[in-house]
């Protein structure tokens, strides 16, 4: 009896661990091990060498900010504004191209106008390198009278190491997606991994475009100047009869105009006051002729020599 128990507990001994054998996965050293989900639905026929998909985002592993994986200089970006009184404005813009193209730099914006009194004012925006950026500004200063300055610098050295520790995490999620790709055997496999890799490249065109921003703001400094000529004496322009005549009919035009509303305004209040006097005069009208008839009968119902 006793070898009987001991046979049938061998024997179901010696079955389970041929199943636990037979459901053992051989798994490959070099296959990447990235989540546990399957690459695609039960049945899809993928080997087990196949890395499941799909692959989870990376999160880069650092602190926002930090330089411990990437290492980059400070990065500043600096902007400037000056405002000039000049003689005359139109003959202040050539030297300030020269300005900017002296120094390596060049002209980017420009606009001219006329203020009060035909006095011209303009606007300018340069860039230059970084490096011939307080030298210009100085240098720009000495075509007029200065009438304000600004200037400023702007760290984005936290925001350029962040952008590229992002950078260095998408391109090697797409290094992942792309050794998938090397092993997905069948069309929807491979058209799903095509969609990851295209989500990674976009994105990393995006941040490639705000660092070669970036780099260009550090690189060229920023100056805007602001150009104006002094106010004439007398505070203003000269006489005008033309302008004087013209002022005239201008101010005639709007006190007619004033009156015309204000008579369209009270025109319902003369037609009321209008029907009210007609009513009253029709009720003093009535109450005489009553008053005359009342009187007639009275002088007709009197004796006779009274």
């Amino acid at each position: 009896m006793i070898r009987r128990i001991v046979l049938i507990f061998s024997l179901v001994l010696l079955m389970l661990l041929t199943c636990a054998g037979c459901l053992t996965v051989p798994w490959d050293s070099d296959t990447i091990t990235v989540d546990e989900q399957s690459f695609s639905t039960t049945g899809s026929g993928i080997p087990s060498r196949v890395v499941p998909y799909p692959v989870p985002t990376l999160v880069p592993t650092y602190a926002p900010g930090s330089t411990a994986d990437v290492e980059t200089d400070q990065k500043i970006i600096r902007t400037g504004s000056v405002n000039l009184e000049v003689v005359n404005v139109t003959a202040a813009l050539d030297p300030l191209k020269q300005i900017a193209t002296s120094h390596g730099g060049y002209v980017g914006s420009m606009s001219v106008n006329t203020q009060y009194g035909n006095r011209l004012y303009a606007y300018l925006t340069m860039r230059v390198p970084v490096s011939e950026f307080d030298a210009t500004v100085t240098e720009i200063k000495t075509l007029g009278t200065l009438k304000s300055e600004s200037l400023s610098a702007d760290d984005v050295t936290e925001e350029y190491v962040d952008l590229q520790a992002q950078r260095t995490a998408l391109a090697n999620q797409r290094a992942q997606y792309n050794r998938i790709m090397e092993r997905a055997e069948n069309v929807s496999e491979i058209l799903e991994v095509q969609v990851q890799i295209e989500r990674v490249q976009i994105e990393l065109d995006r941040i490639d475009g705000r660092l070669r921003y970036l780099d260009n703001r550090v690189d060229y400094g920023t100056i805007t100047v602001a150009l104006e000529e002094p106010e004439p004496v007398g505070g203003g322009e000269e006489f005008s009869l033309v302008s004087v005549i013209n002022e005239s009919i201008q101010g005639f035009l709007t006190v007619t105009a004033g009156l015309i509303i204000i008579l369209i305004s009270i025109i319902p209040l003369i037609i009321l006051a209008i029907l009210v006097y007609m009513i009253y005069w029709w009720w003093r009208r009535k109450k005489g002729e009553k008053k005359t008839t009342a009187g007639e009968k009275r002088k007709e119902g009197s004796p006779p020599g009274q």
